[in-house]
């Protein structure tokens, strides 16, 4: 392990150009990493670099039979996104620094825009209201989601928005409202794919995520897809 803090490893050469960045980290509902998660699967974007560092709680994955890190980044190449991926709960002496390096890797690497996806709990939000927004320096307006009056933004993302304000670099948070905590909230990552395929086009279909949470409700049977998760 090098001494730094954290540090990119890459496993495929990514050459620098005019680049997005979605960041899908683990949170309420785990929202974040399960739609990001999702989109990656879907279009089968590859693995390009992964982040390793002591602040990391350890975890491998398993993805049909292969091991994986638990802090990834993905690109496609097509459209020039790169997504930022963890199913880690990051502690918070080890946010900022993990930011930071993260940060100013996708900086050299061309990336003009930072897109994160993240969740609040909200018990009282109008359930046609699917997302929230808070952009800087990026006009979303014509997705037609409310701005973001009241909330709070922690962990890595809060550190990269903090980054990005200090040194004028344009940051959208797009934040899904959630009545979970610690189990997976289907629905509500259904919905950030939804806001996914608005912002980039991607094309992903996100009903069988719908799908699965009616099957809970039916029979309450575990899914494939939330399996690592503990239940609320």
């Amino acid at each position: 392990m090098s001494l730094k803090a954290a540090e990119i490893v890459e496993t495929s050469p990514i050459k620098k150009g005019d680049y997005r960045t979605v960041l899908g980290f683990a949170g309420a509902g785990f929202i974040g990493n399960s739609a990001t998660m999702y989109a990656i699967r879907a279009k089968g974007f590859k693995q390009v670099a992964y982040l390793k560092s002591n602040h990391l709680p350890p975890m491998t994955l398993f993805s049909n039979g292969n091991p994986m890190q638990s802090f990834r980044v993905h690109l496609d190449e097509n459209e020039r996104i790169i997504f930022v991926v963890t199913e880690n709960l990051i502690p918070a002496d080890g946010c900022r620094p993990i930011a930071l390096e993260l940060f100013e890797w996708l900086k050299l690497k061309g990336v003009k825009e930072i897109y994160s996806i993240d969740s609040l709990p909200f018990s009282n939000m109008p359930p046609e209201i699917k997302a929230l927004v808070y952009s800087y320096k990026i006009d979303l307006s014509k997705l037609g989601y409310p701005a973001l009056k009241e909330g709070a933004l922690s962990g890595v993302s809060s550190c990269i928005l903090d980054q990005c304000l200090e040194e004028g670099f344009p940051f959208v948070c797009l934040i899904v409202p959630t009545n979970k905590l610690t189990s997976m909230d289907y629905p509500g990552s259904a919905d950030a794919i939804d806001i996914l395929n608005k912002v980039f086009k991607l094309g992903v279909d996100p009903s069988p995520l719908r799908g699965v949470d009616q099957t809970k409700k039916t029979a309450e049977k575990p899914s494939g897809f939330g399996k690592i998760f503990k239940k609320s």
